[in-house]
């Protein structure tokens, strides 16, 4: 019972943080070379797997005169993140006197309080769309399309990395959300540790060997307060995905009607991701009396952990003494990496009675004033091409170090049913990892549910 609490618990907070940063995106091959054929996307290509709605206007709205007041929501995942927000939201305000807006955070299961309040009628004007949420949204016709409104103010879909702008896009081109930023994984790791231990720090090139032959020598037994561990890794498919899409493993078949996961690749990713906690040298956050794994890690519980951006700004709060750096993903034995990219966006609501406010509000909050303030605070990565060559990438190398994944990453995101297999997926690491199954068997089991999901 124990151990289940620690995989809830890890999971809650694991879900606050992810969303803080950027949502999900998955696929291309480890180049990073997107394949059109694939139901995942690398970030340089991919067409959208959702239908259309049946109707949309294709023509912008007028600008209306007089002032006009704005719902806007999101969800509240952080202060950092809020206080960021609404201090973008303000300089809206400020350049467009014409347009209140009333940012109104959801907390909570916030898909589940947007169903609700899409069933009702009571949405908010703009707000963030996740990639889970966009196919249902999409096709169901509740979102306003912004293409017309583009194509009105001179913003090109390709201004955005194809992958992040995809998952908002529907098969015949138009586009219902602009990615606000996206996020990354990496593995952070603390240097003293590092050192005190006599272990090098990983290279650009380290391997999987490596990381699990470091992770054993940082791991120091002790009391439950003192002890400390190599790395913490958890119950979570978007944790372990990375390595079997390295691998050479697939989540769907290439046309996205059958899972693929369960193979050579993925068995053996999934030995090697849980070998970390059979031998000892990975902890669960709540092991160590910490809410999440970068809690583990600013604790010094951990002397790595594989999160992402959003793990930089709660460094920066709450254990600034902290000398840290991230690493990529270790290297397959096949010599490939990969990684998963994270992606929101903001979207609108179809039957606004604003529409051409919300979409000036959401190309704002997705131009490169918003998205240079994002990346300088440390928050996430941006999804305008334009800011690639930022200098802040150069002064913040382990940023530059989660932003070149754009090289190699796969798109969190498998269709419209992307949902139900990152549930389905997550059980089956959490089995694999509390020895409930071996890995073979685990993923056999999500297999033939998943299967039995996508043919519903």
């Amino acid at each position: 019972m124990k151990k289940r609490h620690t995989f809830s618990l890890f999971f809650t907070f694991l879900l606050i943080f992810l969303l803080a940063a950027c949502g999900g995106s998955d696929t291309g091959n480890s180049g990073g070379n997107g394949n059109s054929g694939d139901t995942h996307q690398g970030l340089t290509g991919g067409n959208s797997y959702i239908a259309c709605p049946g109707n949309t206007s294709d023509k912008a709205a007028n600008k209306e005169s007089g002032t006009v007041t704005l719902t806007v929501a999101g969800w509240s995942s952080s202060p950092a993140e809020d206080a960021l927000v609404q201090q973008n939201l303000k300089k809206f305000e400020d350049a467009h006197p014409n347009i209140k807006l009333k940012w109104s955070p959801i907390t909570g299961d916030y898909a589940t309080k947007m169903r609700a309040n899409i069933a009702s009628g009571n949405v908010p004007d703009v707000f963030y769309l996740s990639t889970d949420m966009a196919p249902e949204y999409i096709t169901a016709g509740k979102l306003l399309d912004l293409s017309p409104y583009m194509s009105k103010s001179n913003v090109n879909a390709k201004d955005y990395y194809d992958s992040l702008i995809t998952p908002f896009s529907c098969k015949g081109g138009q586009v219902y959300g602009l990615p606000k930023d996206w996020g990354t994984l990496g593995v952070f790791y603390n240097k003293k540790m590092f050192q005190d231990a006599g272990v090098s720090l990983p290279t650009a090139n380290w391997t999987w060997n490596d990381m699990s032959s470091m992770a054993k020598k940082l791991t120091k037994s002790g009391n439950a307060a003192t002890s400390t561990y190599g790395i913490t890794l958890g119950a979570a498919s978007q944790r372990w995905l990375p390595f079997m899409l390295a691998d050479g493993g697939k989540v769907l078949n290439s046309d996205g009607s059958a899972s693929a996961f369960n193979s050579q690749a993925g068995i053996d990713s999934l030995n090697f991701y849980t070998g970390f906690q059979k031998d000892g040298s990975s902890v669960q956050p709540g092991d160590v009396a910490a809410g999440w794994a970068g809690d583990a890690f600013g604790k010094k519980r951990a002397a790595m952990a594989l999160e992402g951006p959003w793990l930089i700004p709660y460094m920066q709060q709450n254990f600034s003494d902290v000398d840290y750096d991230i690493a990529p993903v270790p290297l397959a034995p096949n010599g490939k990496r990969a990684d998963l990219i994270f992606t929101n966006s903001w979207s609108a609501y179809a039957s606004t009675k604003h529409p051409e406010a919300s979409w000036e509000l959401i190309q704002y909050m997705t131009g490169k004033d918003v998205q240079g303030s994002q990346l300088h605070a440390g928050f996430a990565l941006p999804s305008l091409k334009s800011l690639a060559n930022d200098s802040y990438f150069e002064q913040h190398p382990g940023f530059k170090t989660l932003f070149e994944a754009a090289t190699y990453g796969y798109a969190d995101n498998f269709g419209p049913h992307t949902d139900k297999i990152h549930s389905l997926l997550d059980a089956a690491v959490e089995k694999a990892l509390l020895g409930k199954a071996s890995p073979q068997d685990a993923l056999k089991e999500a297999e033939n549910k998943i299967n039995n999901e996508l043919n519903s």
